[in-house]
């Protein structure tokens, strides 16, 4: 019962927190590029031309940021390949420390088994869990085992995915803030491919407790790549969440997937902000140079080396470009800038569920 209250006063002051914004104010939902360092060359991504530079932020620049910022409880850590950082650990715990940060997520190609293992020993041995509550790996897989191997452009990649999964459950036994979670990107190549990773993953996975599937975006490495069909991605959808129905009953926060899911068919078919966006107010973005930005899909807005990140959040800068967001001058579909805009907007929550109550009323 307390915990059913705590959830609810934390929600209406997420409420109030997305309806205003107050100088010097950290976004509760804050997207830290710890690395541009990656062992992959996958076609789809969207950071290709930003990876494996030599100007990422020391681990004193990391610290130094988290001691600026305020509290907050959202930590997404993306690369790169987050786990090649040898001190992972160490940074994550300074948002711990500092910032109050309860939940981290992290997409990763899951190829270091051993050095993933150490890192994420060392932080849930580290902390108690009302210090450090949920560590969520997003295992990020395109597509079954050959597809994704030639994808990826290395032939161990889905192997070594496995080899780090079946790691991953095992210490989920011992320690249950851990969950497992794939993440696949759709494109309109692998539409059969994720239709048959979706079954092999539920089998073959049962520690898994989730199977995201995200749109292509940005600036790819393969230009030639475009999205799946409206029609062919909310088949695939569907036929996810079929699949992983029990366990998305028992999963929290399921409730909002099929709200996501709506609202990104909804930004494609319209071709424009469908969700009003709450970038630059709940969302941040930290890059591994030490660039800020309000999100993913504008240019950065100054960097960490020349302004502290408050110069740079307050700046008349920023306020331009949140101006424009406001405006509705750009659309996206990712996702950790459309959830906090539906779940914490009580209109765009009331109109993303009633957009689901007859499209996907049987999911």
């Amino acid at each position: 019962m307390m915990g059913t209250i705590k959830r609810i006063i934390r929600h209406l002051k997420m409420f109030m927190r997305s309806r205003s914004r107050k100088a010097r104010q950290t976004p509760p939902f804050l997207v830290v590029f710890i690395n541009s360092v990656c062992n992959l060359t996958c076609e789809h991504c969207f950071y290709w031309k930003n990876l494996n530079q030599r100007n990422d932020l020391e681990v004193e620049e990391f610290e130094k940021l988290s001691l600026e910022l305020g509290n907050f409880e959202h930590l997404n850590l993306s690369g790169g390949e987050p786990f090649i950082h040898k001190q992972f650990a160490q940074i994550v715990q300074f948002f711990i420390d500092n910032n109050g940060v309860k939940e981290v997520y992290v997409p990763t190609n899951a190829y270091f088994t051993e050095r993933t293992e150490k890192q994420l020993r060392q932080l849930l041995k580290a902390n108690t869990p009302e210090q450090l509550s949920l560590f969520v790996c997003e295992i990020s897989l395109d597509g079954t085992q050959a597809f994704h191997d030639e994808f990826r452009g290395n032939p161990k990649s889905f192997s070594k995915a496995m080899e780090t999964y079946d790691m991953l459950a095992e210490l989920q036994k011992e320690d249950s803030r851990l969950q497992i979670h794939c993440i696949s990107t759709a494109t309109d190549t692998n539409m059969k491919e994720i239709w048959d990773l979706t079954e092999f993953l539920y089998e073959r996975c049962p520690a898994m407790d989730h199977h995201n599937l995200a749109i292509i975006r940005g600036d790819r490495k393969d230009p030639s790549l475009q999205g799946p069909s409206l029609n062919q991605y909310e088949d695939l959808y569907q036929h996810i969440a079929k699949v992983w129905k029990a366990k998305e009953e028992e999963r929290y926060g399921s409730i909002v997937e099929p709200m996501l899911q709506w609202g990104k068919l909804k930004v494609i078919s319209e071709e424009k902000q469908s969700i009003s966006c709450t970038a630059g107010n709940m969302t941040g973005v930290v890059y591994a140079n030490g660039d800020v930005s309000l999100c993913e899909i504008h240019e950065p807005i100054g960097n960490l080396r020349d302004n502290t990140f408050f110069e740079i959040w307050d700046s008349k800068k920023a306020n331009m470009l949140r101006a424009e967001i406001e405006a509705k001058k750009c659309h996206c579909t990712t996702e950790v800038f459309l959830w906090p805009s539906i779940v914490y907007q009580p209109i765009e929550l009331m109109r993303a569920f009633f957009g689901i109550r007859n499209k996907w009323k049987n999911q």
